[in-house]
């Protein structure tokens, strides 16, 4: 399959995320789905159960409400900051990981106020998740060399944390419209800046691991990448 994007460790495919979950390797999940209670019909929901072929580490956002189709290890809350919000948070279900549970604060990025409010910018997705937040999330639990994997990359929030923190990342999303606004968001200069030039961006790195604050005590390093199976 021919990639949409490519370049500098980024790869995206315009394409139903299960054919692409045949054959892509990856050594840690990172997506945010379509819930079954929130704009199902705009977003084709589905219940991902394809994400239990794949033995690594997973971080799943998921509805406040809805129940999660998925086995799990552990649940962390997003929960929002800023008025005016229609949930108050979300939660993220940790798989094959650890049983830490933590709670992540970020801006809702629901238009063009809030994602300035966020250091962030709104690219029009109706459900389109902080890259503070997911850069946050990436520098936690992602190892490094790890390569990423989003199978509903949507806007491309995911594969731009992606790349300003040094990761490869390979990302899938059915909506043409959606592949072509990712690829003008990563042609794009990031807005973020490392804390010096001796930052790798790695989750190794002193100086990228004193960036971001949770509350709550972060899980242990995974050690050694886990292949698809």
């Amino acid at each position: 399959m021919k990639p949409f994007y490519q370049k500098s460790g980024i790869t995206l495919y315009n394409a139903d995320c299960r054919d692409v979950a045949k054959f892509v390797k990856c050594d840690f999940i990172l997506t945010d789905p379509p819930y079954p209670d929130y704009l199902a019909d705009e977003y084709g929901y589905f219940p991902p159960m394809f994400l239990n072929d794949f033995g690594c580490r997973q971080l799943v956002f998921w509805s406040a409400k809805a129940e999660f189709p998925l086995d799990y290890t552990a649940i962390h809350i997003w929960r929002k900051t800023g008025a005016g919000v229609a949930s108050m948070y979300e939660r993220i279900f940790e798989r094959n990981g650890n049983k830490n549970y933590m709670v992540f604060s970020g801006q809702p990025i629901s238009n063009d106020f809030n994602a300035q409010v966020g250091r962030d910018v709104f690219y029009g997705h109706k459900s389109q998740k902080p890259i503070v937040m997911l850069r946050n999330l990436i520098t936690k639990f992602v190892p490094a060399g790890a390569v990423i994997f989003d199978p509903f990359s949507g806007s491309g929030s995911t594969l731009a944390a992606a790349r300003d923190l040094g990761y490869q990342a390979v990302g899938c999303e059915v909506s043409e419209k959606w592949c072509s606004v990712s690829v003008e968001r990563l042609a794009q200069q990031s807005l973020f800046t490392l804390p010096n030039k001796a930052c790798s961006g790695r989750l190794d790195s002193p100086a990228i691991q004193s960036s971001f604050t949770a509350e709550g005590n972060p899980p242990a390093k995974v050690s050694g990448a886990k292949r698809r199976r």
